[in-house]
């Protein structure tokens, strides 16, 4: 059990980028995680040296747990953080698009999708007008 230790730190960081895509994000949980672990071992360890030993203070034991799950309460408050900042970011970004449509709509403009798909279909659509408008005029002038 004390060979894997070394995962209890990295976990977090782990669980972090497969859970929120941001490497940003999994390093700051992991911070919050580790720091909550260590300060919880440590009150566990000055409890036991003051005299209340009334934990194990082996990280494998229940003090460990404890720990662990000191750890992955502070992991979680940070999630919620993250994820309400998450939510302003995004009501922000829709709200900048409708002020944009609207005064796209305002100066009379039509707004347009650019993406490369749609660009291509407009060419593909613009070169058949092309091809039967020339058909047209050599028909025409027959």
């Amino acid at each position: 059990m004390h060979t894997a230790m070394w995962l209890i730190p990295i976990a977090p960081f782990i669980v972090g980028i497969a859970t929120t895509w941001s490497l940003r994000e999994a390093f700051e949980e992991t911070v919050w995680f580790n720091i909550a672990y260590v300060l919880t071992l440590g009150v566990i360890y000055l409890a036991d040296a003051v005299g209340y030993g009334f934990i194990s203070t082996s990280p494998v034991g229940s003090g460990g747990l404890i720990a662990m799950v000191a750890g992955f309460i502070a992991l979680g408050i940070r999630r919620r953080q993250w994820k309400i900042e998450q939510r302003a970011k995004a009501i922000a970004k829709a709200k900048l698009a409708r002020e944009k449509a609207r005064q796209a709509a305002a100066a009379g403009k039509t707004q347009q999708d650019n993406s490369m798909i749609v660009s291509a279909f407009r060419f593909a659509g613009s070169l058949e007008r092309a091809r039967r408008q020339s058909k047209r005029k050599a028909s025409d002038q027959r």
